[in-house]
């Protein structure tokens, strides 16, 4: 058995580690200085039962395989993945039990370095995201800058901005214009199911920084009728909604007094 109480004062002083807490089933909590793509902190616990884990051992609990479900990535449907995968788990010596990637302990010395090695398997896996690629939605973000460019306003790519809980939350496009700047998040699907997946996920980036006070935009491409009204209707509460094709309100947008 490890002291919990013992590697709690350890950890505390650790930079990796921003907070500690127990859960009501038993394991420690360790939320790391480790980052999800979108930003979320990674979680490891320490998990001492004996009747689960035949040895104290750290595990992610399942988040970082449910994450990448979340942004409709399964490594076992691809052979590639799956490769990719199973090399990161190799190279920091983790293993996956069922969809946890937990790392092995055999004394209170290996948990600092065990909590170094798993949490980069948990943001090597994370990263399985990259392989999916959208060439519509790159096409697209391609047009809006175009605009952004055709307007003659500075703009930065791939901004990330503080929102809720202190959690950074990236923009596509963070446009500077004469009196007002404009966080911008491009909408763009070539199906219904997959709209639905990007609408939400904008939802969620404009609610989190609904506190802000940057001109929020999102900017769609019209080119397909595949988006939900309830959907669009939940953006438009948090931002304004401009068609790509209506290039003249985008513009005048922009350039708000």
């Amino acid at each position: 058995m490890i002291n919990s109480e013992q590697l709690r004062d350890r950890l505390a002083q650790h930079p990796l580690v921003r907070s500690i807490d127990t859960l009501r089933t038993g394991p420690l909590r360790i939320e790391t200085a480790f980052l999800y793509p979108d930003g979320a902190s990674i979680d490891l616990f320490l998990c001492e039962e004996p009747s689960l884990f035949p040895a104290p051992t750290l595990s992610d609990l399942g988040q970082t395989m449910s994450w990448l479900l979340d942004v409709q990535v399964k490594p076992w449907l691809s052979r590639k993945r799956q490769a990719l995968l199973d090399d990161a788990l190799r190279l920091y010596g983790v293993e996956q039990r069922g969809g946890e990637l937990v790392k092995p302990l055999t004394s209170a010395e290996d948990v600092l370095p065990g909590l170094v090695l798993l949490g980069q398997a948990c943001v090597r896996t994370a990263d399985l995201q990259y392989t999916k690629r959208s060439v519509l939605v790159t096409s697209f973000s391609e047009q809006v800058e175009e605009s952004l460019i055709d307007a003659e306003v500075p703009y930065t790519p791939n901004v990330e901005l503080e929102g809720r809980f202190s959690q950074a939350v990236r923009v596509d496009f963070l446009a500077e214009g004469p009196r007002l700047r404009s966080a911008i998040l491009t909408l763009s699907s070539g199906n219904t199911s997959q709209a639905h997946i990007c609408a939400n996920e904008i939802f969620r980036k404009w609610y989190d920084l609904n506190e802000r006070n940057e001109q929020r935009l999102t900017v769609l491409d019209d080119r397909a009728d595949v988006y939900r009204e309830e959907d669009l209707r939940r953006i438009r509460d948090l931002s304004d909604i401009v068609a790509l094709s209506d290039r003249q309100t985008l513009r005048d947008l922009l350039l708000a007094a």
